[in-house]
């Protein structure tokens, strides 16, 4: 009776880890240019073609 198995009381060997909570990103993948299986379009690619198609008007 003195030599009985306490096996179900034994304490843990590791401490718990604390839960780390990871951040969702403000935008998925899905929902950018890339996603919708756009090409990145480089933005002074962009401003160069919106000069050339300037109305003549303007000037």
């Amino acid at each position: 009776m003195g030599d009985e198995d306490t096996t179900g009381a034994q304490e843990p060997t590791e401490r718990a880890k604390p839960r780390v909570r990871r951040r969702r990103p403000d935008q998925t993948s899905d929902d950018t240019d890339r996603g919708w299986g756009e090409v990145p379009v480089d933005d002074d690619a962009h401003d160069r073609w919106l000069r050339e198609q300037r109305p003549p008007h303007w000037e």
